[in-house]
């Protein structure tokens, strides 16, 4: 089985769009979210592909989050980090820190491609969601216990406004996963959670070759140079 970007993006932003806004709101501010991330396309991927035989959907098959199976064989992996837009907005945290969005990416892209040595006609994938919440928009907002509360608001007071947070991040994370490979981008319909609205972007990018020694030194100057 053979599933394209285009095709595997698209399934992808149906997925998403199945959930109420508000739903995704309160999964976003209230804990880490990758593990519904990636439940949710994983059902998308089981309902929507034209699976025959002995095709299947599963997750965390040999550690990677999802993959589309021809019985014993797979056909395609996808692994998927989430990531506040403050992590996206500052140079330390999208590439030189020891955990930053760059090495993390690195780090899946290099078990992917370890993969696909073994099963050389695998299609493989990571898939990123850069998500942020206004926190000015509701005085004392400790008080709801908002996961990664304070780094929301120091993002909004860095960049100067939310608008400014979300859109610095988006072109920084753009920039990023498309020199890692050819990139897809949609906004998720996110609502509010008490009175916060929050954003999202999900990205997917296809893995054809492993990055180069470079790649760093040139998104760094891209970006921040």
């Amino acid at each position: 089985m053979r599933i394209d970007l285009d095709t595997l993006s698209s399934m992808a932003e149906h997925a998403f769009k199945d959930v109420r806004p508000d739903d995704l709101a309160f999964l976003f501010a209230s804990g880490k979210s990758e593990g519904f991330l990636r439940d949710q396309l994983g059902i998308a991927l089981n309902e929507r592909l034209a699976l025959s035989g002995e095709e299947n959907v599963t997750r965390e098959w040999k550690k990677h989050d999802l993959a589309v199976m021809n019985g014993n064989y797979p056909a395609l992996l996808i692994e998927g980090k989430s990531w506040i837009c403050h992590d996206s907005y500052r140079k330390s945290k999208l590439l030189t820190d020891k955990k930053s969005i760059y090495q993390g990416s690195l780090n899946d892209i290099g078990k992917l491609i370890d993969t696909r040595k073994r099963y050389p006609d695998i299609s493989i994938y990571i898939s990123t969601v850069i998500y942020g919440i206004d926190t000015t928009m509701r005085g004392p907002y400790k008080q709801f216990n908002i996961t990664y509360g304070d780094s929301h608001n120091k993002g909004i007071t860095s960049a100067g406004n939310f608008s400014n947070l979300v859109g610095i991040s988006r072109r920084h994370a753009t920039i990023l996963h498309s020199a890692f490979g050819s990139t897809r981008r949609f906004p998720l319909q996110v609502g509010s959670y008490h009175g916060m609205d929050i954003e999202a972007d999900f990205f997917l990018t296809q893995i054809t070759e492993k990055p180069s020694k470079d790649l760093m030194r040139e998104v760094k100057s891209s970006i921040f140079e």
